[in-house]
Formats: C-alpha cells, structure tokens, sequence
C-alpha cells in the first residue's frame, strides 16, 4: 500500500506540475499574439472560467504542499498559514494536497489541488477545557475542529456533527460536513 500511495503522491505533483506549465504556457502565447497585436481569445477557444486558468508572472511563487490540519506543510520544508474560513469553506482535512500561490505583493492564495482519502463520521460537538471545539465520536474519539467552521455552523455543545476525517491515516483533525438538527 505505501508503494501505491507513493505513486498516487508522486502522480499528483506531476498532474500540478502540469497544470502549472500549461498556465505558464498560455500567459506565453498571450504575450506573443500581444506583440503581433491578436488577442488570444480571438484564436483559441474561450476559458472555461476565470478560476481555471490564471497569469503567472515570473514574480509569483508557486509551492506545492500537505495541509496538516491547520497548516500548509510546503514542499520547501516551510510552513504556511491557512486562512481557517478558507479550510471551513473548502472542508480541507490532514493529507490534502494544496498549491499555494505568494503573489508579488505578499498576497498568499491556496488551492486544493487534491484530497486525501476521506471517510465520514458522526459524532457530537464538545468543548475542552480551555475552550476549543472537538467532535467526540461515540467510540470515545475526539477530533480537533476549525473553529470557523463552529462558527458558521451556529454550533452548541451537544449538537450531533457530520465529520469528515482522513480515511487513511488518523491525524486527529477533522472538517465539519454538517451540523444534524435534532
């Protein structure tokens, strides 16, 4: 199995690789019917949606990583703030796979590039001692939560929870699915 995961991890940097080029690619071949006074969209087949495709510049770093629950572990060993509505948002959970983009002005924009292995869970909301929301399973697990995501959800100690966790590996985080109104 740690061969097969090792090919999967191996085959989705390719894949981002791939992706990344093809952006890099494209800003090129703008920039060359630019000069002859084209405009691309003119000769190639619109975008599918601003959000599939966007202009890097040579100024932008782009980093690869594993999202840990709470951060972006990078592939260049440094670790990198997730914005914890975007990890809400998005249900990240331990072993995804992100692209984090550092714009030239500092902006830091993540993409989700690849899931881990999930499996849902239900379990109840509680609070620790000092304050921070769990999911607690009936199995006697608990799961740190994102906050946020308590937040969003309006929820109360006591409320019954949908959860999604890492189906391969226990990483003790989880992201919040729903909250299952009684």
């Amino acid at each position: 199995m740690d061969k097969q995961n090792e090919a999967l991890t191996t085959l989705l940097h390719l894949l981002s690789k791939m992706e990344s080029d093809a952006v890099k690619a494209r800003h090129l071949l703008q920039k060359l019917y630019a000069d002859q006074g084209v405009s691309i969209s003119d000769v190639a087949a619109p975008k599918s949606s601003a959000s599939d495709t966007t202009e890097e510049d040579e100024n932008i770093k782009v980093v690869e990583g594993t999202f840990d629950g709470n951060f972006m572990q990078g592939n260049d060993g440094k670790i990198y703030p997730v914005p914890m509505n975007y990890a809400s948002k998005t249900k990240l959970v331990p072993g995804d796979m992100m692209k984090l983009r550092i714009m030239e002005d500092g902006k830091l924009v993540y993409k989700l590039i690849a899931q881990a292995p999930r499996k849902y869970v239900k379990a109840k909301l509680s609070k620790t001692e000092d304050g921070k929301f769990i999911a607690l399973t009936d199995e006697g697990k608990a799961y740190s939560l994102n906050q946020a995501a308590v937040t969003f959800f309006k929820g109360n100690v006591g409320n019954e929870l949908s959860i999604i966790v890492n189906a391969s590996e226990d990483h003790g985080a989880a992201a919040i699915e729903a909250l299952i109104d009684k």
